[in-house]
């Protein structure tokens, strides 16, 4: 594949066009007086300070046609998303509530077993939440309550011109039958490994200026939005993005991340970042630099293209809410 047909497949992939309408509902809900929220609206989960610790707040709905092609493993990745957004914010999780909305037992019965097997692997407690039995369609929405510390908070709005881009990934998975871009990398490893990879973030925080979990707009829309939050531009060499042996380059710029992260840092801390990362089961590898201006350029094999210009388009993470 050239480079202008992947830009002009990625342009129009559903995981980054969809985030476009994302700015018309967060303008009308900031808050004027938001006492000790640290950062809200923007960032992957709301940073709120409680005594000497950050609680962080973060919620996450499945996709009708995702909860309709696999209920059980839509249960199962209603948890992981939202645990992944706390790991991205440098946190870990400590508690999940949800709302099921589901007439048909058979469908409920697998939406509640991927939760439970989700809940085991992750450890995370599922501690309430709400359900409608008597809903027209099955709908699955799960918010997560984690923590962490002021040393070790990650923001999104935080990459300077300079700084080194570095993309994380677990490329120890395979692609979900059916869902041709869910990377699974937790469903058949242990509880301690895949939280072990979670708390990569946690550790590495104090070297970051910036950072997000790869989720459904793939690494490259991922990386969008951080510069979008930043008000940056960057510039990647698409080929220095860690890749699993036999995965298409498309496929794999879409995948939905089970654990991956686009982390921003000072040039001089690259190299401890991806080492850290590496001895907790990823494969790190700095992909490019944030750059002027609010275009991000894509390069392979000596040619260039602007993938996004955050000028003129956006991701609703264009002013994220940081008190």
């Amino acid at each position: 594949m050239n480079l202008t047909g992947l830009v002009e497949e990625l342009r129009n992939y559903g995981g980054i066009t969809r985030k476009r309408e994302i700015s018309e509902v967060v303008e009308r809900l900031l808050c004027e007086n938001a006492g000790c929220v640290l950062a809200a609206l923007g960032e992957d989960a709301a940073a709120i300070e409680h005594d000497k610790t950050v609680l962080l707040l973060a919620a996450d709905g499945m996709m009708e046609s995702f909860v309709e092609a696999d209920p059980h493993w839509a249960g199962y990745c209603s948890v992981l998303v939202n645990v992944n957004d706390i790991a991205a914010m440098g946190g870990m999780p400590m508690a999940v509530v949800d709302v099921l909305s589901c007439r048909k037992g058979d469908v409920r019965d697998a939406l509640v077993s991927g939760l439970a097997a989700a809940s085991k692997k992750f450890g995370v407690p599922i501690v309430g939440g709400h359900l409608h039995p008597d809903a027209t369609h099955a709908a699955l929405d799960v918010a997560v309550l984690g923590e962490t510390d002021m040393d070790h908070l990650v923001l999104s709005t935080g990459a300077s011109v300079g700084d080194d881009i570095v993309c994380a990934m677990d490329l120890d998975g395979q692609f979900t039958p059916g869902i041709p871009y869910s990377w699974d990398t937790t469903s058949t490893k242990g509880r301690e490994e895949v939280r072990r990879c979670l708390a990569s973030m946690h550790t590495v925080a104090p070297l970051l200026s910036a950072g997000k979990d790869i989720s459904n707009p793939g690494t490259l829309g991922t990386m969008g939005m951080l510069l979008e939050a930043s008000s940056a531009g960057g510039h990647v060499d698409i080929l220095r993005i860690p890749r699993p042996g036999g995965v298409g380059l498309g496929q794999w710029l879409k995948a939905y991340q089970g654990c991956g992260f686009v982390v921003t840092c000072d040039p001089g801390s690259t190299e401890g970042v991806a080492a850290e990362f590496e001895r907790r089961g990823l494969t790190a590898s700095k992909c490019g630099s944030v750059a002027e201006g609010h275009e991000l350029v894509v390069e392979m094999q000596g040619d260039r293209e602007t993938l996004f210009d955050l000028s003129a388009e956006n991701f609703g993470c264009r002013v994220p809410q940081r008190i």
